[in-house]
């Protein structure tokens, strides 16, 4: 039988038989196979010796050999959309992305052709009409992952019936060069060595490289990455414990690779480590600059065009793109034009249910001709925004709310808003009620968690309760902003900006305290907000002012829960900002109602 090195040797010369010495063999495998070419040089000599090898060439012999060896088939898994692709450029599927005119899908479905494996098998789910192309194009079998909220495990369950002498496939994969084959001689993981592995899966292997241990949780090590390879033995194997345990869901939720794992003592898995250069994926948006040109080809024509066009220059001159993650429903990334740097927000999929982009358009118009914010360069109303990059921004984080001064820069920059904003001419297209936006995210929300009007039915009759006190007030309304926390606050040495006005409208300018005299750590009569509605004034509040102002920030507050609600029930992390603003809400609204049945008697 042919030992695992010598067939390294066949394998790699197979790929390429143009590798006829020693050190092109050494050179062409781009894992850890062997110690030097020297090594290389033995095997070659020996295979030589046992017929398997004829000047460099494979031989028949070797074919006959290994021919027990050949891979079947693939599988490529391309259900999975809710981490990176909602907030997607298109909202496209990763394996959607392009790189030199080819979807990362395509890339490895041609680079499995070329190796030999006609037999590829796709498995999708999220956005799944738009992998249907692959059909006709490229004759593969399509799978639907019937429940996207199980782990990938269960779409591996799914094409269960394909697994054989398999090799398994992750759409969001990009190889430098083709690193499949027609014969693989056991079953494999990819692997490479990280630094920073907080947020991968890694293996513990023997001195063999069998994986003993698939966890998470170390800050490096060697990791899961890429492909891998599932012999017929383990796939029967493997096969038999996913229909066992399928309907569990400790297991339905688990990575495939976790799976394995658990039963690791009965599955012969090895590692094969690769080079880090070799191997690419991205779970998260940043990880897409680490492919060479896929970002800005995968925004394509329409994103390049559009800075051309603002900034009258050509593609080549938008230079030095960091994309960021701080936008809970946008992409955003910054960009070098002539020397200066800018931010682009791309919108994101989700944002379209709760953000009115016309509102949005006037409210950033009159935010930049008011100085509420002197970052703006360009909007248009499909969401597209083009803002000047603040360089030397302070951490805020531990200031805003503790800082009373901060805090009264904030309100008058807030008043200059608010009194460009008033009397707005076709006010009525640009109308906000906070309640009837919140009401919305509620029966979208209920949709995936059952009744919510029923499980805060005294919340939302306290909250309904407030909002008719406050409007009893008369409070004259304007464009408001509607979202000013401490994400949306830029402060430099010379500056402070209100940024990111995608929530605005037509409202109660009360509505706008929401984060800014509710603050953390502010109590319901706490000094410091009668300091900062002085400063929005320009005079003391009156106590019917200051009693309008708070009522008004916890209606701002519950609107959040719904929003909090409303991401959750999409699948999109709300973090513990839905506890934070239950309670502020509570806290506001109880404070206020007394106050409010003193002034215009008991409301029904």
């Amino acid at each position: 039988m042919i030992s695992y090195k010598e067939f390294e040797v066949v394998r790699t010369i197979l790929k390429d038989p143009g590798a006829k010495t020693a050190q092109s063999v050494f050179d062409g495998v781009h894992y850890y196979a062997f110690k030097s070419p020297q090594e290389v040089s033995e095997l070659m000599a020996g295979l030589e010796a046992k017929g398997y090898l004829s000047n460099g060439a494979v031989t028949q012999s070797a074919l006959d050999e290994i021919s027990s060896l050949r891979v079947d088939n693939a599988v490529i898994l391309a259900a999975g959309g809710s981490d990176i692709s909602a907030k997607s450029v298109y909202s496209m599927p990763k394996g959607l992305f392009v790189k030199n005119g080819e979807t990362l899908i395509e890339r490895q479905i041609r680079q499995l052709r070329e190796a030999g494996i006609q037999d590829i098998t796709v498995v999708i789910a999220y956005k799944q009409e738009l992998y249907f192309f692959l059909q006709d194009k490229w004759g593969v079998n399509l799978e639907i992952n019937p429940d996207l909220k199980k782990g990938n495990v269960f779409s591996l369950h799914t094409a269960r019936k394909h697994l054989g002498s398999t090799y398994i496939c992750s759409c969001d994969n990009y190889f430098e060069e083709n690193p499949f084959s027609l014969y693989e001689y056991n079953a494999y993981h990819a692997t490479v060595r990280k630094e920073d592995a907080r947020n991968e899966l890694l293996v513990r292997k023997n001195v063999s490289g069998r994986i003993l241990e698939v966890f998470s949780g170390a800050e490096s090590g060697e990791c899961v990455y890429g492909h891998a390879y599932l012999d017929r033995e383990l796939s029967r194997r493997l096969v038999g414990f996913m229909e066992a345990e399928m309907d569990n869901f400790r297991a339905s939720a688990l990575f495939w690779e976790e799976f394995v794992g658990r039963h690791a003592d009965d599955l012969d898995m090895f590692v094969r480590e690769y080079s880090p250069d070799f191997l690419y994926e991205f779970d998260s948006i940043q990880e897409i600059q680490n492919i060479d040109g896929l970002f800005l080809e995968s925004v394509s024509g329409r994103i390049n065009e559009k800075i051309c066009e603002v900034f009258s220059c050509g593609e080549g001159e938008i230079a030095d793109i960091n994309i960021l993650d701080l936008g809970l429903t946008n992409i955003l990334f910054t960009f070098v034009v002539r020397g200066e740097r800018y931010i682009f927000r791309y919108p994101g999929d989700s944002s379209r249910f709760f953000i009115y982009r016309k509102n949005e358009c006037v409210a950033q118009k009159l935010a930049a001709q008011s100085h509420a914010d002197d970052t703006y360069v360009y909007i248009d109303e499909s969401g597209m925004k083009i803002s000047k990059f603040r360089e030397g921004c302070h951490d805020i984080h531990g200031t805003y709310y503790e800082d009373v001064e901060l805090m009264k820069a904030v309100a008058r920059k807030i008043r200059a808003f608010h009194d460009a904003g008033r009397r707005l001419e076709n006010w009525e297209e640009y109308d906000y009620d906070p309640v009837w936006q919140c009401e919305r995210l509620f029966k979208e929300a209920s949709k995936m968690k059952g009744d919510l009007f029923k499980v805060f039915e005294k919340e939302w009759a306290l909250v309904r309760r407030l909002q008719k006190y406050a409007d009893m007030d008369g409070v004259e309304h304007t464009m408001c902003h509607n979202d000013i926390n401490i994400d949306n606050v830029l402060v430099t040495d010379d500056t402070l900006d209100i940024i990111d006005w995608e929530f605005a409208g037509y409202n109660d300018p009360a509505y706008d305290f929401g984060r800014v005299i509710a603050g953390l750590e502010y109590g319901v009569d706490d000094p410091r907000i009668d300091e900062i509605l002085e400063a929005y004034f320009g005079r003391p509040a009156t106590e019917k002012e200051h009693l309008h102002w708070m009522a008004y920030s916890a209606i701002h507050n519950w609107y959040y829960v719904g929003w909090a609600l409303y991401k959750e029930s999409i699948n999109e992390s709300s973090r513990d900002w839905m506890l934070f603003f239950f309670k502020q809400t509570k806290k506001l609204a109880e404070w206020c109602l007394p106050k409010y049945a003193e002034l215009y008697g008991e409301m029904d």
